[in-house]
């Protein structure tokens, strides 16, 4: 089946200059760093076939990896649909250079069987962690790998976060197959395989989880060359104290540099020193807090889709392009939106300062639109029982069990992150269920970082957020708060379309605007009349709708090409720092006082 496209597809300008032949040819995996390195990225070959049809030699088609199946940028428009399977085959020559050789899959949408040599060697299920599989008793001087893909979009149980295949409107195109970078790399048998660190900012205090073969490990700290601490783990879980902790924050985001050498191992990782908690201030509010003092969070939802390359950026340079201007408009976090970025965006967030909001992808389904968009869009009809609620989308037992295993392998894979300071377990209903008991479950996994339960609706009274959506209303602030922090974690969506620069062909969006004097105005008077008041009545952070234009939507600050900003970048950044400072200043409860 072919998917509809413009005659001339649009491209961002990293999209017209990236290599083809070679693309994102940048290390993936920036938190567990070591030399050996070789990229699979480039041209593929791929075949859509039927379940138990085995591919035909004389009829493989081009594609270019990472980038997914109908994408620009992959040089293909077909659409992998339900029951079908996803073919691609990749021949390269190798040499190994020490005794194991791991193969590296950073994502694949959604399931996946992995192929080499003729041998299956490998599996996963879930289109948004990477995964690894020892090849080295299956290769050769020359080498032929083969994937097999399926993946049934929303039609399926797994996470697909905005994907549809009967897309418009706030659902987008849908992507298939591999959309992250392919590598291998070879490691010893005292090879290290995990990196893990938790900050006890109070107590100064550094434990690092390290998972491998070794049975002890060299530790290095710096920072710009200059030692800071160093020792030997004797165990996988290694603890230390930092004699004068410098901490990470988006003004001075502060990093350092980890070192763990084993005999025949030297793997580089970095971390920032920093704490996120809630706490009261004089007036009875809870706030976010960072390092112990309130900070208010202005972002935007980043839906993190690419005008060429759908879910994948087409360079990193577009990446950090797109993160710096962001910070340059005075903007201190992301809410990043029912998906997992490639490794690099998080690395990225680390060393520019940028806070993220983490939602998991949302799955399952149908759900039900009276439930999770009219009736709380009209009258805020925001709170129902989650337990086995067949309105939600996912009352079904096996559907829960995968929505865990996912959940599980998200958190395994990003916890490692700096800027990461809340986990989002659901979107406005989609696919919720058992809201205080998959809160506890993250608290078990990781309790350095606070939790959303439920964005938007349907609230259970749980977690560290009251976490509001509000697109047609100003009255931000209820008439009772509980004793979680207020947030408005989606508003505006303020739709302007510049059709040189957009997929869309009408204009789409919460609040239309045919001039974009006249969007920016209205931008900029919300949070000047109705943002910067509520901080003093208790609200703690907002997420504006959105960073750019995705498919129909023309509501983002960028034009989906990301060569237009809608908005004034000066006075976004002035309104930005008004809503920091206005904060900033704000006492805290001693622990007398409570």
């Amino acid at each position: 089946m072919k998917k509809g496209m413009n005659e001339m597809p649009l491209y961002s300008k990293w999209g017209e200059a990236v290599n083809l032949a070679a693309p994102l040819p940048e290390y993936p995996r920036m938190t567990l760093q070591r030399n050996s390195f070789y990229n699979l990225n480039g041209e593929w070959e791929y075949q859509i076939l039927q379940p138990r049809q085995m591919p035909v030699d004389n009829h493989w088609k081009k594609i270019v990896v990472p980038f997914a199946l109908g994408c620009a940028l992959s040089q293909t428009n077909d659409v992998l649909m339900p029951g079908e399977v996803l073919w691609y085959r990749k021949v390269f020559r190798y040499r190994p250079e020490k005794k194991h050789t791991l193969l590296n899959f950073e994502a694949v949408d959604q399931r996946c069987e992995v192929y080499l040599n003729g041998h299956r060697i490998g599996s996963h299920d879930g289109g948004y962690t990477p995964f690894s599989i020892e090849a080295t008793n299956f290769l050769e001087e020359t080498n032929e790998l083969l994937v097999s893909v399926i993946d049934d979009s929303d039609e399926s149980a797994y996470a697909y976060g905005k994907q549809r295949i009967r897309h418009g409107g706030m659902w987008y195109a849908p992507t298939s197959g591999i959309w992250q970078t392919v590598w291998l790399e070879d490691v010893g048998d005292q090879a290290i395989l995990d990196i893990k660190v938790k900050i006890g900012f109070d107590e100064r205090k550094v434990t690092l989880y390290l998972r491998g073969l070794f049975d002890k490990a060299k530790v290095i700290v710096s920072h710009d060359g200059r030692v800071v601490y160093e020792g030997i783990a004797q165990e996988k879980k290694h603890e230390f104290i930092l004699a004068d902790p410098h901490p990470w924050t988006p003004d001075d985001p502060f990093l350092y540099d980890l070192f763990i050498q084993t005999e025949d191992d030297l793997a580089k990782s970095y971390f920032g020193f920093r704490k996120f908690s809630r706490r009261v201030d004089k007036n009875g509010f809870p706030r976010f807090c960072l390092n112990n003092k309130p900070l208010f969070f202005t972002g935007l939802l980043d839906q993190g889709y690419s005008v060429d390359g759908m879910y994948t950026y087409p360079s990193d340079g577009a990446i950090t392009y797109e993160l710096g201007k962001i910070k340059d408009m005075g903007f201190n976090m992301l809410r990043k939106h029912v998906k997992v970025e490639c490794r690099r965006w998080y690395y990225h967030c680390d060393r520019l300062g940028i806070l993220v909001m983490q939602d998991m992808p949302n799955g399952a389904g149908p759900y039900d639109l009276l439930t999770t968009k009219y009736l709380p869009n009209i009258i805020g009809f925001t709170k129902m029982d989650d337990h086995d609620n067949p309105r939600l989308g996912r009352d079904d037992p096996e559907e829960q069990k995968i929505y865990y295993h996912e959940l599980d392998e998200m958190i395994a894979t990003l916890s490692g992150y700096t800027s990461i300071f809340c986990w989002v377990a659901f979107n406005e209903g989609w696919g919720q269920f058992e809201g205080p008991e998959v809160t506890e479950h993250i608290r078990s996994l990781d309790d350095t970082r606070l939790i959303d339960t439920a964005s938007g609706w349907h609230d259970q009274g749980c977690g560290d957020f009251y976490s509001r959506h509000m697109y047609f209303s100003s009255n931000i602030v209820p008439k009772r708060l509980d004793h979680r922090i207020l947030i408005l974690s989606e508003f505006g969506g303020y739709s302007y379309l510049d059709p040189a620069h957009s997929e869309a062909t009408k204009l789409y969006g919460y609040r239309k605007y045919k001039d974009r004097e006249e969007m920016d105005a209205a931008f900029h008077r919300f949070y000047d009349e109705v943002i910067i008041p509520s901080i003093r009545e208790g609200l703690s952070g907002c997420i504006y709708t959105q960073v750019a234009d995705v498919g129909d939507e023309c509501n983002g600050l960028f034009t989906a090409d990301r060569k237009v900003i809608k908005v004034n970048e000066e006075k976004t950044r002035t309104l930005n720092e008004r809503c920091i400072r206005r904060l900033r200043t704000t006492r805290l409860m001693s622990q007398e006082d409570r």
